[in-house]
């Protein structure tokens, strides 16, 4: 007839509730998929995180020297090469030739489609010294001179990052020019945090989005 009987009402009533059930539980399957999800994120993030320590935890006894010029190792003997820029840095410490180099030897480089160096200039020459003290000696010994010249070649040092790290630290560049330029102390705390001090005050600075704009961002006091 026209109207539906008793029984396909209750049937239509029950196939409702059935799909209204299955409908919970799916966004329920959901939300607790998008948990799960967001949880191996963050697990994926962590490891990746001890990961990049590890790696770069295993450089610490390395640094990078730029501006050695191409074929200067005699030899190929790059270790002997590296001690000559070392005596030259230290004139006056007895002890240099006490200082350990384990390995040294160019960074390889990397190709353009043509077949050139993509590289401005020599390429680095990596050491790995035996103690970190020394190498924490050298490093900081560059950086007090500023500008060191060997065999009229200017020379530079920097620690043996990692890619990830080392482009986090590279955006500082501008801020740290702008703090040599005014005087300014600065250090860049591992893995890419840099501090600048400001008479008694220590200012940290985690970003760089404003940094070029005013070097002295009040992020947080010590």
């Amino acid at each position: 007839g026209e109207g539906k009987t008793h029984a396909e009402e209750l049937e239509l009533i029950s196939t409702n509730f059935k799909s209204e059930n299955r409908v919970s539980q799916l966004e329920d399957e959901n939300a607790a998929l998008a948990a799960n999800t967001a949880e191996l994120k963050s697990k994926v993030a962590l490891l990746e995180d001890r990961i990049q320590y590890q790696e770069n935890y295993s450089r610490r006894n390395n640094l990078r020297i730029k501006g050695i010029p191409e074929r200067s190792e005699k030899g190929n003997n790059a270790r002997e090469c590296v001690m000559d820029v070392l005596r030259s840095l230290l004139p006056q410490d007895q002890n240099a030739d006490q200082i350990v180099v384990e390995r040294a030897h160019r960074v390889p480089a990397t190709l353009k489609e043509d077949g050139r160096n993509t590289s401005a200039g020599p390429r680095h020459i990596l050491v790995r010294f035996l103690r970190f003290a020394d190498r924490e000696k050298i490093r900081l010994r560059a950086r007090e001179i500023g500008s060191f010249q060997w065999k009229g070649n200017k020379l530079e040092f920097f620690p043996d990052f990692t890619k990830e790290v080392q482009e986090k630290r590279n955006k500082f560049f501008e801020v740290r020019r702008m703090c040599r330029a005014k005087g300014l102390k600065y250090t860049t705390q591992y893995p890419a945090v840099f501090w600048v001090s400001l008479g008694k005050e220590r200012l940290q600075k985690s970003r760089c989005d404003d940094a070029t704009r005013n070097p002295s961002v009040r992020e947080r006091r010590q």
